[in-house]
């Protein structure tokens, strides 16, 4: 029986058109992503890891697969009125409950299997570089098909099916698919999922905890490849172990008992509804009463009584709708989520932020815009189609009562759900002000979100009044409204870029605590009226054809639009097309006249046409600054400035220069350079030529002058000038000296398309490192910068006089000595800190109202300044400036010479009251203020390696002053935190990893790994000693000017103060890519009769090293690693009364056994505790007892 059921489910269902129409659906899915190329640079875009990582994101949307299929087998009896036939019948629950899952199971995985194929054909049949297709392995496409799709089509076919099964409610069954879709993001957030995970990586045990918590087994996924490098993803399959195989076992047992329990539930009969008893009515004489009609009125209070009437309805109908009910919870979570883990348990290192308005919102506005389209979309059809679906339409329609009092009381209902969501939205982030005992409620910009946010939403909830007023159904309405909102989010990528064709777009405007509103507020008015305009033109439209009756054809609907306007429909229709239309052109003028408008494509060809106009140019000597002299008026208020700049240039190449290219930034007023002639000017790409009228001779100067005034036009937005916290550096306006290739086109595929040639990669042999330079040099700096009367303005250089003049305030800096050429202007209302401390003055300047860290920053600052005066020399300047600059820069920080821009938000708002969690203001201080040592005083060669004395030199200073400041436990979390960036960036990297003393420009390794090695090697040759060897270096350049300290140099004067026998780890830290899995494998104690305490342990040690091809391969370890006991965790070590044993260890082989003798009893034992070696898994390299 059981059999004969499953054949009849089986051939049922592959006759459903749905079938084939979805299986095509997917095959077309799978090709266009496999066309795409979608894969990081150097992956192959069909390795294992490139079709794990898109079959289990695309899976999410089999739900909606399985959700039709769990409907046409659970509820077609029903549909078709054979219940009580079928359940009459001699078919047991158990055959017909089995039989009717396998087939919702069976054909949701025919469904969707076609994405593999799809993707596979997309991979080969398409323009991606050939050489990042690898050999056609079946197994890359089998193992993901089997590890991912098939469990994840069983755990959410089990789901979906249960609840059909149990409520024999088709709404039910599709509440259930959107919920599970929304309950993975939901999850996601909680859970800090890698698909949602933010820049900085998430810990190991939050990773853990995710690859098992996540049904869909991403997270399971990426905690298992996280690491891998390209040349893994490329090569290596996934191994069916570890977190993964418990993730699909867990969630597999849970989809059974799902099933299980539904099955136990399962009633095999028809649900009646219940019926309340009717009390027993009492017969009493009544006496008959004459029929007298009711006399109705029509006048405008009864119309305004019914709309409210009918509103009241509609929007009850939706509060008690378990799809709503079950919208609003998730929103709420989510939103209680992201302001949880953001202001309170913190971001990066785990640091709170103060709960300013402006920050809250910004963190509810993209979930706000997906809950609010997912609610009009579902929301928009079932209201507008409530009385056709209830067969209640004719009824209704019959009652004397007004067109406009039906159709408005829907356009209100659909118009309140976003207002819905946004008003709930602000009252939690109320609420959570007011638990944190902040009460600055700033009410003006919660009510922003009404206008910035809300509006676009109320122009979708237009568009999708006037789909569901033409569509023919519900369902119809909503599918259409769907795709029209997904293509309006993907509006560019098919060539729809211009805001007055990208159906619905409105600027985002950003507000910071400092500045205020930012961005494109006036582009954003007036595109808000201009779709405004639009969506109440299809409102008018949506009214004039609404229907009556039975459901009126297309024809029909015409006839209704064109005939019978009123006088003030005409007017109203005239109007609305005049506003339209006049701000669509006024828009166009601004965007595409005014201002340059420039499409992808038009970018593409300007960067083609550069190189191949220009290219040419790119080996011309070029000279460079030695004096910089500028004038710069600062007008924040009407956000321009100009710029006076008198340059002194020199040759300081060994051959004579006859040419000089230079590439404009910013449109030039003027440009001169003494004793040369303009020979070529194109002003299309910004070009000047110059040619002397004597070759200029190696080591002769000339002046260099030019002027400019910026000016934004039209909606320009320029983030540099604003009204309060202008931040320009020298880049955003100073011509490029020479042919830029950072004008050319990156992507080689593109390159490809347009005839021009692969990019070819930077020299980094040892010759070059060690090559003189010859393009760069540090420079005498002056300028006077001039500013509103109310603000103060700010550079690099000793303040040699200030003053006020023509209702502008007047600075005028100037280095005492050369400095590297890396100026930046500032202006704003600030509030002023100064201190002289040892000779230096520490001067702040602050918004007024940010004043929490003021404190911690001079402390660390004085700590910085100590310990490198103490162990590096005297410090450079006279003064140390710390600027606070908006939070709309993504930075932390930039250190300019004797001047740091500090991000108000990532400094000044951070919450570090607690002692207890990372002090990120003395971090992110101490870092900046080290800056003014590496980067500045000792200046590195701008080739590879160059970054290791500025990023590298600054994040060892950081650690070492930071250990003084808060122990052990801050190493901890920086050594912890620059370990997983490593290990993380790898694994995206866009070439192959260097060594360290050759990095280029690779974060991971100047911000992560280079730490763990400049850890290393103070544990092997002692912090002083080290500090001597770096002392050494910068007393060798600090007065020169030119830009000369290299990692050739730097490693030869490590090994003459290692011993011999150690030099192999300086090959292996600096030359070569090593890594590490270090590990306590057991340990135990045994208490002595002395009252200490013999521990024995276990350690396991391996030792890896990356080829040049990214081959991985195991070597041997011969090294010194430190070996810590511990009575606290490592990670919470403040002092030395918490550790009883931290020596170094020789380690030489794989396996070893270690014993010591402690005085107290210990709770913890560690090797490398503290991040020296970079080892992909720190959980096991400490044990506890």
């Amino acid at each position: 029986m059981f059999t004969q059921l499953l054949k009849f489910e089986v051939f049922y269902q592959v006759k459903q058109r749905a079938f084939p129409i979805f299986a095509i659906l997917f095959l077309f899915l799978g090709i266009f992503v496999g066309r795409q190329g979608f894969a990081p640079t150097e992956v192959d875009y069909n390795s294992v890891y490139q079709v794990y990582f898109h079959t289990s994101l695309f899976t999410l949307g089999s739900v909606f697969i399985i959700m039709f299929f769990a409907i046409s087998a659970m509820l077609r009896d029903k549909q078709h009125n054979m219940e009580l036939l079928i359940y009459s019948s001699s078919i047991q629950k158990a055959y017909y409950f089995w039989s009717r899952f396998l087939g919702t199971f069976i054909f949701s995985i025919l469904a969707f299997t076609p994405f593999i194929l799809g993707y596979i054909l997309g991979n080969y049949f398409s323009d991606l570089d050939v050489e990042r297709l690898g050999d056609f392995q079946l197994l890359t496409y089998v193992q993901p098909w089997l590890y991912i799709v098939v469990p994840n089509l069983f755990i959410c076919s089990a789901i979906i099916f249960s609840v059909s099964a149990i409520t024999k409610n088709s709404i039910a069954t599709y509440v259930s698919a959107v919920f599970v879709y929304m309950l993975y993001f939901i999850c996601s957030l909680f859970l800090n999922s890698p698909l949602l995970a933010q820049s900085i990586p998430a810990s190991p045990e939050a990773m853990a905890f995710a690859a098992i918590a996540d049904p869909f087994g991403v997270a399971a996924f990426f905690e298992q490849t996280q690491y891998w490098t390209p040349f893994q993803k490329n090569s290596q399959l996934l191994s069916f172990s570890g977190l993964f195989l418990w993730n699909r076992l867990i969630w597999i047992v849970v989809g059974l008992g799902i099933l299980l329990g539904t099955y136990s539930l399962f009633s095999f009969r028809k649900i009646t509804k219940k019926v309340k008893k009717a009390k027993r009515s009492i017969n009493k004489n009544t006496q008959l009463v004459a029929y007298k009609p009711l006399q109705t009125t029509h006048n405008f209070k009864a119309q305004y009584l019914a709309f409210f009437s009918l509103l009241k309805i509609e929007l009850t109908s939706v509060f008690k709708s378990l799809p709503f009910i079950a919208v609003l919870i998730m929103w709420l979570a989510i939103v209680f989520s992201e302001l949880y883990s953001t202001v309170i348990s913190g971001g990066e290192y785990g640091v709170s932020q103060y709960p300013f308005t402006n920050q809250l919102i910004s963190l509810i506005v993209n979930p706000l815009t997906l809950f609010s389209l997912i609610l009009i979309i579902f929301y928009s059809a079932e209201i507008v189609w409530k009385e056709h679906s209830l067969n209640f339409n004719l009824i209704v329609d019959a009652v004397p009562t007004k067109n406009s009092v039906f159709f408005l009381s829907k356009f209100f209902a659909i118009l309140l759900l976003p207002v819905i969501l946004i008003t709930t939205g602000i009252i939690t982030c109320m609420l959570f002000q007011l638990s944190l005992n902040y009460t600055n409620f700033e009410f003006n910009l919660y009510a922003s979100l009404f206008y910035h946010y809300g509006l676009q939403l109320a122009v979708f909830s237009m568009i999708a009044l006037f789909v569901n007023s033409l569509a023919k159904s519900k369902y119809l309405g909503m599918g259409i409204f769907g795709l029209i909102v997904l293509g309006s989010l993907k509006s560019s990528t098919i060539g729809l870029e211009h805001p007055l064709t990208s159906l619905g777009f409105m600027p985002r405007v950003f507000y910071t605590n400092m500045n205020g509103f930012y961005g494109g507020l006036r582009l954003f008015n007036h595109l808000a009226m201009y779709w405004l305009s639009f969506g109440l033109l299809l409102v008018f439209v949506s009214f004039k054809i609404w229907n009556r009756g039975v459901v009126a054809n297309f024809s029909t609907k015409l006839k209704q639009f064109i005939n019978g306007y009123t006088t003030i429909q005409k007017v109203s229709f005239s109007f609305l097309i005049l506003v339209f239309i006049g701000f669509g052109s006024l828009i166009f003028y601004n965007m595409n006249i005014v201002s340059d408008y420039e499409t992808t494509a038009d970018n593409l060809d300007f960067k083609e046409h550069y190189e191949k106009k220009f290219k040419r140019y790119e080996d011309l000597v070029r000279p460079f600054p030695t004096s910089r002299k500028t004038e710069v008026a600062i007008f924040p208020e009407e956000r321009h400035y100009t710029v006076t700049a008198d340059y002194i240039l020199k040759n300081g190449n060994v051959k004579p220069l006859s040419k000089v290219f230079v590439t404009e930034r910013l449109p030039l007023e003027s440009i001169t350079i003494e004793n040369a002639n303009l020979v070529t000017y194109d002003s299309i790409y910004g070009i000047y030529i110059f040619h002397f009228k004597k070759p200029l001779q190696p080591n002769d100067s000339v002046r260099y002058n030019f002027e400019l005034k910026h000016k934004l036009k039209g909606y320009e937005v320029d983030k540099t000038i604003v009204k309060n916290g202008t931040y320009i550096t020298h880049r955003d306006f100073e011509p490029m000296l020479g042919y830029s290739s950072s004008l050319e086109i990156t992507n080689n595929i593109e390159r490809e398309k347009r005839n021009l040639p692969k990019r070819e990669k930077e020299n980094s042999t040892d010759q070059h490192i060690a090559l003189e330079d010859f393009n760069s040099e540090k420079i005498n700096f002056e300028t006077i910068v001039s500013t509103s009367i109310n603000q103060m303005a700010l550079s690099s250089g000793s303040l040699v006089k200030q003053w006020s003049e023509n209702n502008r305030n007047y600075f005028h800096y100037k280095t005492k000595n050369k400095v590297i050429p890396m100026i930046a202007y500032f202006s704003a209302y600030y509030k002023t800190k100064k201190v002289d401390y040892k000779g230096i003055s520490i001067e702040q300047y602050y918004d007024a109202a940010h004043a929490f860290n003021i404190e911690d920053i001079e402390n660390s600052t004085k700590q910085t300044i100590d310990y490198c005066e103490e162990n590096f020399g005297d410090y450079a300047f006279d003064h140390v400036r710390i600027a606070e600059i908006p939070s709309h820069w993504s930075f932390g920080g930039f250190a300019h010479p004797g001047v740091i821009s500090m991000v108000e938000d990532r400094l000044f708002l951070a919450d570090v009251r607690n002692d207890e969690t990372f002090n990120l203001v003395a971090k992110r201080t101490i870092h900046e203020v080290a800056h003014q040592y590496w980067g500045h005083t000792l200046s590195a060669k701008p080739v590879a390696g160059g970054s290791i004395f500025v990023e590298g030199f600054a994040k060892y200073t950081e650690a070492v002053v930071m250990e003084k400041m808060y122990g052990k436990a801050a190493v901890y979390e920086l050594s912890e935190n620059a370990r997983r960036r490593y290990f993380s960036g790898r694994s995206f990297a866009s070439d192959p990893e260097p060594p360290v003393y050759k990095v280029l420009g690779q974060g991971y390794i100047s911000y992560g790994k280079a730490l763990n090695v400049m850890l290393a090697l103070r544990d092997l040759i002692g912090e002083n000693q080290l500090n001597q060897v770096i002392k050494a270096l910068t007393d060798r350049h600090r007065s020169s000017s030119k830009l000369e300290a290299n990692t050739i140099e730097f490693l030869e004067m490590i090994y003459q103060e290692t011993p011999k026998e150690s030099h192999h780890l300086l090959e292996d830290w600096f030359k070569k890519v090593i890594t590490y899995d270090l590990s306590i494998e057991e340990s135990s104690y045994i208490a002595l009769e002395n009252g200490t305490y013999e521990i024995i342990a276990t350690i396991k040690s391996k030792r890896f090293e990356t080829l040049s091809n990214g081959e991985i391969i195991e070597v041997g370890i011969n090294e010194p690693v430190k070996l810590g006991i511990f009575i606290t965790h490592p990670s919470l070590v403040k002092d030395d009364s918490s550790v009883l044993y931290y020596q170094s260890k020789q380690i030489n082989k794989e396996i070893t056994e270690v014993k010591f003798i402690v005085n107290e009893i210990p709770n913890y034992i560690a090797i490398d505790p503290y991040g020296t070696r970079s080892d992909e898994n720190l959980v096991d390299n400490i044990f506890r007892f």
